[in-house]
């Protein structure tokens, strides 16, 4: 029985579906087993963890769901990292590298596309040509595919250089106000004691060892967020301004990839994806309203998840081999 691999890769998580492709319809939610790793943007961890992660993940994959390696006739990557096309074409070599030592079909068809892309192919209504994805996880970007199949892109630089309305810009935002609240220059906030304590920190002077001393990674700054939504829901005024501005900061995104293009217009639909817009109510409702208020699009609820849109590509590339 043939089947199709789409995989999401992102710098936190890997997550890989293995779908029947007799049982593939693109106008119903999925019906696909599903493996989840670690972080593989090739930017990140490198091309060497980057192939070992991703071949473990298969093969642990083909394994668990029963899957003779050479059923697999297709595989489509959607990875962060691979914007640009030299990136691109290296880790496509490294798919093809995999499927050899994993025995898969001969004739495998293998796609790299950015994990941008398959996430906006996943959480598009199947009826939709055209469309505009905002990401919010540990990072922040957004996407717009026009009617003619054109790709325009916005934020994505980074924590350093960007990430608004990110986890990690949440969670970092969340740590600044915490020191000005101790130097009386912001309101007390819950989220001292909330984010000291889960930090196991015995005041806010053990902050400048915390960052400086221990540089904690991007990932661990944006696992903050989650504390800040909960402090939210106990209507914390501090932590819901923060999150009140990250919803402003991802209309800035669509905001900044509709002066780009003249491809979309008020009536395009506009999903979402990644932890921050699924998981806080603030942020999903400030952005849904600054898109209403600034004629930015239509917000749609995402149809499916990122990896499902590469189980989509991955089976438009075998449908088109075979015509």
């Amino acid at each position: 029985m043939p089947y199709i691999i789409g995989i999401d890769g992102g710098g936190t998580q890997t997550t890989c579906a293995f779908q029947k492709v007799e049982e593939y319809d693109p106008l119903s939610k999925p019906q696909r087993e599903v493996s989840v790793g670690a972080g593989t943007n090739v930017l990140t961890v490198g091309m060497e963890t980057m192939k070992a992660r991703l071949h473990d993940l298969i093969q642990k994959g083909l394994i668990l769901h029963g899957i003779h390696s050479r059923e697999v006739i297709g595989i489509c990557a959607g990875l962060a990292g691979t914007r640009l096309e030299e990136n691109r074409l290296v880790v496509e070599q490294v798919l093809e590298q995999i499927a050899r030592e994993l025995n898969l079909h001969e004739d495998i068809i293998i796609t790299v596309k950015s994990d941008l892309y398959v996430a906006l192919r996943g959480a598009m209504q199947p009826e939709h040509r055209e469309g505009i994805l905002v990401i919010s996880g540990t990072g922040s970007n957004a996407i717009g595919l026009s009617r003619a199949g054109k790709l325009v892109f916005n934020g994505g630089w980074g924590h350093i250089l960007g990430d608004e309305g990110s986890g990690y810009a949440i969670g970092l935002q969340a740590l600044k106000v915490i020191c000005k609240a101790y130097d009386r220059r912001e309101s007390p906030t819950q989220l001292t004691g909330i984010i000291l304590a889960s930090l196991k920190l015995a005041s806010e002077d053990e902050l400048i060892h915390y960052i400086y001393g221990g540089a904690p990674n991007k990932q661990e700054i944006a696992r903050l967020a989650r504390l800040v939504i909960d402090a939210s829901r106990q209507l914390d005024p501090v932590a819901v301004r923060i999150l009140n501005e990250a919803g402003n900061e991802l209309v800035e995104l669509v905001r900044g990839l509709r002066s780009k293009s003249d491809d979309f217009d008020e009536a395009t639909p506009v999903t979402v994806a990644g932890s921050i817009l699924t998981y806080s109510d603030i942020v999903r409702n400030q952005f849904i309203e600054g898109l209403n208020v600034h004629r930015l699009g239509r917000y749609e609820p995402p149809f499916a998840e990122p990896v499902d849109g590469a189980v989509k590509v991955a089976m438009e590339a075998i449908t088109k081999q075979n015509q």
